[in-house]
């Protein structure tokens, strides 16, 4: 993002990942911006840092609304390709069974409760609130449970992953 002008220049804010393996971030003018494209910088504020400077965009946000149906979230990251099945088989109902997607990046900074409970098991979905499934998705699935919901009569399901108690199970033993 562009920021308050200095010596008659906007300010934009860079990240580069260094040879060390830190993570350098610093304002420059858009001016000096552009004397160093040719340099492996990105810039953006929905950069963060994960494992060695790799830098990801959050996916959180929502994939799309409607009004008065099952609100859907997906719990997910970046790169996971089971989460995109999941999400093609939603949007594939849609037409018959109406609701709303709502996608939540468990490796965001905000979602660090969501990364401890299901860092073993994206994608998760919830739905109305309520745990639904993880991992995969039928068609069927999604319009047995969506039919529920919009009928009010949809209940948690069991089975709700939780990584963090898992774990703190194994340092008990």
């Amino acid at each position: 993002a562009t920021g308050p002008s200095v010596s008659g220049h906007p300010q934009r804010a860079f990240t580069k990942c260094m040879p060390s393996g830190l993570l350098y971030t610093a304002t420059i003018s858009v001016f000096a911006a552009t004397r160093l494209a040719s340099r492996p910088l990105l810039a953006g504020p929905a950069l963060r840092q994960s494992r060695g400077c790799r830098l990801m965009a959050s996916v959180s946000g929502v994939v799309y609304a409607q009004a008065d149906v099952p609100a859907v979230r997906l719990f997910t990251k970046e790169g996971c390709t089971l989460c995109d099945k999941v999400r093609d088989v939603l949007r594939g109902v849609t037409d018959r069974a109406p609701h709303s997607l709502e996608a939540v990046d468990i490796t965001d900074e905000d979602h660090a409760q969501w990364l401890a409970k299901y860092k073993y098991d994206i994608p998760v979905l919830h739905l109305d609130g309520a745990y639904w499934t993880k991992h995969r998705l039928t068609e069927e699935e999604a319009l047995e449970a969506l039919a529920e919901a919009g009928a009010g009569a949809f209940a948690a399901r069991r089975g709700e992953p939780d990584a963090e108690r898992l774990e703190r199970r194994k340092e008990e033993r």
